[in-house]
């Protein structure tokens, strides 16, 4: 794990690109956060009702297309939703996901992951995940999740896709 300056610096440099649209520079985060925490998929999902909407897949695996439903309660994020802030686990098969639904059909050991909030409302989530295990997640890893899902959040807004910060409106 970088230095937590070091990250967010790196996190801004991609943000602050004049030369890439908001969606490819969701696309550079997702990659640096499967680099940062040494992952093989991110996802940007979009939540809606008890359906959890894939947005942007960034993955060495398996790509999901874009509007890729799954149920909510079939994926761990349902409880990053529950969650006040980043929520990480760093060998799912030990923790108390063990017996989750996505744990069953994916077996994905890592997981870290964010909400992605407009107006104090959750709007979806951000993750990353592997189905290799990992040394256990630390307190500079969450900060950088919370870092990462703010800033993936900023470019949904400017990318169109996400509800307005400002006015609460959901543009799709």
């Amino acid at each position: 794990m970088k230095d937590l300056a070091g990250t967010a610096a790196a996190v801004q440099s991609i943000t602050d690109r004049q030369d890439l649209e908001p969606r490819e520079k969701i696309r550079q985060l997702l990659a640096y956060g499967n680099e940062l925490f040494s992952t093989s998929s991110a996802l940007v999902s979009n939540v809606q009702g008890s359906k959890y909407v894939i947005v942007y897949c960034v993955s060495e695996e398996a790509e999901v297309d874009p509007g890729t439903a799954f149920e909510l309660d079939d994926t761990y994020c349902i409880h990053t939703l529950q969650s006040d802030g980043p929520l990480a686990f760093h060998k799912a098969s030990e923790s108390e996901i063990a017996g989750h639904p996505c744990y069953n059909m994916f077996r994905l050991e890592t997981y870290i992951g964010a909400p992605i909030r407009f107006g104090g409302s959750a709007w979806g989530t951000l993750n990353f995940t592997a189905v290799e295990a990992r040394e256990p997640f630390q307190g500079a890893d969450l900060d950088t999740m919370a870092a990462l899902s703010a800033a993936v959040g900023r470019e949904l807004v400017a990318a169109g896709q996400a509800a307005s910060v400002h006015s609460g409106v959901r543009v799709t």
